[in-house]
């Protein structure tokens, strides 16, 4: 699975500093006559900027049938160049200003970034809107990426992760586009040299300024940032044609796929739980964090004795929800020699089941609230990591301040909303499990006939 940023912030932040506000500086955020999202992060880092433009389409996006994978393709064409900047004159003008420049993407946006001096500004700017408003691509170009992408996914499936991934995905989503990973599903990969006017159109419908945020956070002019954007950004006039995205009938019943790996491999466990869509005008995606990370996290009984203690998982990890619509919150288990996947599974269901039914330890929670709060404003030690920061927020909620607010959410998490979200969403019912093992060794067949 795609390790989140809040994930990664958890991780890093080992006790709760004393309280304070999230961001260093209060955000400046414009609306462009264009649609266009201009956030202004200020952040101290003298002569140092970060330049994320982020575009809301992912996996969520690609609701028509065999053709997965678009979003991370454009990915890679977005480096292909333009008339004015091909892709060789792009790369070289991007190493004359000593950017720091790559892109990825997820389930539900894709984001460009790049770190550079602050005195490059203009110029980064001038070349990035002239690759989003004007990126032009031959079929012969295309199809060479396209068939990189197909290397790229056989580079991947050699790991268990991505097989994991895919079944988990396929069996816990009949519907939603959630149901396959971001780079696509392995036909749709190989048929997509063959879709050349297919990706125009995917580019012409979703790489729109209405669609996009641009976010430059570091040491910055805002009102200088702010008449770059509107000369270079402003002639950028294209529309969002949002796909209609079908909703996932809920889940009503436990699911469940094993995955015989033709290799040596840990055996290992995906345990998935239908998760709120991430949001910050509800409590309940906050709850849902707070929930897991009492439960599971590397603070949490269970994860002491069956880790530390008992010695029964090699390593536990968790993945949160942070996406658009209800998606998963993941467990990542590896389990040591002689351990069942039955008997981690039915542990892992015994505390959320535990949890719902009012074993609730009040300070225990108000000390994982002051955790999940105060990881994210500990982890924002870089513009980079601000506007990362940022960027995700924008594409789960299409709001560049609710960060903040999912934080002031964080706080309002109260014992009995732990309780509700542990029954209404973490249930049995709700949950998904991938196991995998290696193959089994089929035994050699006996010679025919007795000894001489």
């Amino acid at each position: 699975m795609h390790r989140s940023l809040l994930a990664l912030a958890l991780a890093a932040v080992t006790a709760a500093p004393a309280a304070g506000q999230v961001l260093p500086h209060p955000l400046r955020v414009e609306r462009l006559e264009n649609g266009l999202t201009v956030v202004i992060a200020p952040f101290d880092s003298p002569g140092i900027v970060a330049h994320y433009l982020a575009v809301r389409v992912g996996a969520r996006d690609e609701v028509d049938a065999g053709h997965t994978g678009f979003a991370h393709f454009f990915e890679h064409m977005m480096f292909r160049g333009t008339e004015r900047f091909p892709g060789d004159a792009f790369d070289r003008l991007l190493q004359s200003l000593g950017a720091d420049n790559n892109a990825y993407t997820s389930n539900d946006h894709t984001c460009y970034t790049a770190v550079i001096p602050a005195s490059a500004l203009p110029t980064l700017v001038d070349a990035e809107a002239d690759r989003f408003m004007n990126l032009a691509y031959p079929l012969e170009a295309f199809q060479t990426e396209a068939s990189t992408i197909w290397g790229e996914y056989l580079t991947a499936v050699s790991d268990p992760a991505l097989r994991m991934e895919e079944e988990l995905l396929s069996t816990a989503f009949t519907v939603h586009p959630y149901g396959h990973t971001v780079i696509g599903w392995p036909d749709d990969i190989k048929a997509m040299p063959g879709y050349y006017e297919y990706s125009l159109e995917f580019f012409r419908r979703h790489y729109t300024p209405d669609n996009a945020f641009l976010i430059v956070a570091g040491d910055v002019d805002a009102e200088a940032v702010l008449a770059l954007a509107r000369e270079k950004y402003g002639p950028w006039d294209r529309r969002h044609d949002a796909p209609e995205v079908p909703a996932e009938p809920e889940q009503t019943e436990p699911r469940s796929r094993h995955i015989d790996w033709p290799g040596p491999a840990p055996h290992r466990i995906f345990a998935a739980w239908k998760a709120p869509a991430f949001l910050v005008d509800t409590i309940d995606a906050a709850a849902v964090e707070v929930a897991m990370e009492l439960v599971f996290g590397s603070t949490s009984d269970l994860y002491r004795r069956l880790v530390v203690e008992e010695r029964k998982l090699l390593s536990l990890d968790r993945w949160p929800a942070t996406e658009r619509d209800p998606s998963l919150t993941v467990l990542d288990a590896r389990l040591a020699d002689g351990t069942s996947f039955d008997e981690i599974v039915a542990a892992f269901q015994e505390a959320l089941d535990a949890l719902a039914a009012g074993t609730v330890d009040a300070a225990r929670i108000e000390d994982v609230k002051s955790h999940v709060r105060y990881a994210l404003p500990m982890s924002i030690d870089t513009p980079a990591r601000l506007a990362g920061w940022i960027a995700r927020f924008v594409a789960a909620t299409g709001d560049p301040l609710s960060l903040e607010q999912y934080v002031a959410r964080v706080g309002e998490v109260t014992p009995a909303e732990v309780q509700r979200v542990a029954g209404a969403w973490l249930a049995a019912a709700h949950r998904t499990v991938v196991t995998l093992a290696p193959a089994p060794v089929e035994a050699a067949p006996a010679e025919e006939g007795g000894a001489p």
